[in-house]
């Protein structure tokens, strides 16, 4: 519908109770998985109707003067004010046939950024391999999915032979029965897992980046940010750790990160080289009417291409997580392909706080330049499913092509024409963004005659483009 973003449809359900008294509970429509849901107006789209889960419970941070709270789906929406302890139902019908009962639960802040902690990372940029993280990734790579799964595990490298040959004896652990139970099935025509594998994989690893061992080889919560996942799965650290803390002693993991500390420093230099987030950061800010805080880099020797950021607030001061995998330096190109390559995962992490909150602005025009999802993705390809509505699609194409000018901006010509068929042929043939070439040239294009354009006007001009199609 042309006015998604604007409109409130509900029909309404009603059944009895032990009483005999009627209890209405309102039911929208959805024929994507993928919504986005607002929160004071702030777009999260990092959320899958799954009719499965009864309730499929979505946690929003209030307090008594409550949150101003919208569901929207491709077809639908719903709003509330959600208040702390409120606990607020209702239904989604998936596709005419299934019904997804949501439950949307205001709970306390979730996020604490001391003063202290605001002062010691203020303006800097944190690039780390977080010691309960690798624990997470290491259990990972033993599943039965992590080796046969290259997105989510990278299979090539000697330090993933080295897991493999020290922990697998381990992988009748208890620990790794709950993994496989959590991380199952590849699908038989791209040995990818199912998307609701890979959500449960990134609560896994996301989440125990808030995580620490004490003294005792206890995890323990680090205090700072409590839950860094997703909403959609829960905490899987915390509902798992004592049989994770248990794997972590009965294989002796910690003495093995202990020993692998020189590598990993390694890595982060590497990363450091090739990843100059100062300078991406100047740039966007220069481009959007938008100022951002603290970035905070979290990867693993064993990542895959699976990548995912979250962001998060408190007292005044913002923090990007972003949980990607390593860099590398390829022997084939010279130092400025590399940084393009390299920088490429970081910078498409980056700008989706930069470029979400203008598409935001655009819900509608979004929705109906690009309503024939079949034009713009190959729903064949692995992952693109994650992409389920127009918005989300939108959005990669345009944090992918933002990447382009800021290339041209900062290297030469010839190394540029080297490396954006690299990241075009990418985007296509292996993530299914089928028109993402004609996307980025036109944006190319556009950027070529004007630098200095203003953001809203390159969007306006885009989203033309994309009508035209």
């Amino acid at each position: 519908m042309k006015k998604l973003g604007l409109l409130f449809f509900t029909s309404v359900l009603f059944f009895s109770c032990a009483e005999n008294k009627p209890e209405s509970i309102a039911v929208i429509k959805a024929n994507a998985t993928n919504t986005t849901y607002y929160v004071n107006g702030e777009a999260n789209s990092n959320w899958g109707i799954a009719p499965e889960v009864k309730p499929d419970r979505l946690l929003i941070e209030s307090d008594d003067e409550g949150v101003d709270f919208k569901f929207v789906t491709d077809l639908d929406s719903i709003s509330y004010t959600v208040r702390e302890n409120d606990t607020i139902q209702f239904y989604v019908v998936l596709k005419e046939k299934d019904s997804a009962l949501t439950e949307i639960v205001g709970v306390p802040k979730n996020v604490t950024f001391s003063d202290d902690y605001i002062e010691a990372n203020q303006g800097k940029f944190i690039i780390e391999i977080p010691e309960v993280h690798e624990l997470v990734n290491i259990m990972v790579a033993i599943s039965e999915i992590g080796q046969l799964d290259g997105n989510m595990v990278d299979l090539t490298t000697a330090y993933h032979k080295e897991v493999l040959d020290y922990f697998l004896p381990y992988k009748d652990h208890p620990a790794m029965k709950k993994i496989n139970e959590l991380i199952d099935g590849p699908r038989e025509e791209t040995g990818f897992a199912p998307m609701n594998s890979y959500w449960n994989y990134y609560s896994l690893k996301m989440n125990a980046c808030g995580y620490l061992f004490d003294d005792d080889d206890n995890i323990i919560d680090d205090g700072i940010i409590h839950k860094m996942g997703f909403n959609n799965p829960g905490n899987l650290v915390e509902e798992h750790k004592n049989i994770f803390e248990d794997f972590s002693r009965a294989s002796n993991f910690r003495k093995f990160y202990k020993e692998h500390q020189s590598y990993y420093d390694e890595l982060i230099e590497v990363y450091k080289q090739l990843n100059p987030i100062d300078a991406m950061q100047e740039w966007l800010e220069i481009k959007f009417p938008i100022k951002y805080g603290n970035y905070r880099v979290t990867f693993s020797p064993l990542i895959g291409g699976a990548h995912s950021t979250n962001k998060f607030k408190d007292n005044g001061f913002e923090q990007t997580v972003m949980f990607i995998c390593r860099a590398d330096f390829l022997e084939e190109y010279n130092a400025a392909v590399n940084e393009m390559i390299q920088s490429r995962v970081v910078f498409t992490e980056i700008d989706h706080n930069f470029v979400n909150p203008i598409s935001d602005k655009y819900v509608s025009r979004i929705n109906e330049v690009m309503k024939d999802r079949s034009k713009w993705v190959n729903d064949e390809a692995a992952g693109v499913e994650g992409y389920a509505n127009p918005y989300s699609v939108f959005n990669e194409y345009m944090t992918f092509a933002i990447y382009s000018p800021y290339c041209y901006d900062r290297f030469d010509t010839a190394d540029i024409e080297t490396f954006i068929p690299i990241m075009e042929n990418q985007m296509e043939n292996r993530r299914g963004f089928i028109k993402f070439s004609e996307f980025n040239q036109k944006l190319i294009t556009l950027y070529k005659e004007h630098p200095k354009r203003d953001i809203h006007e390159l969007y306006e001009a885009m989203l033309d483009w994309c009508e035209q199609q």
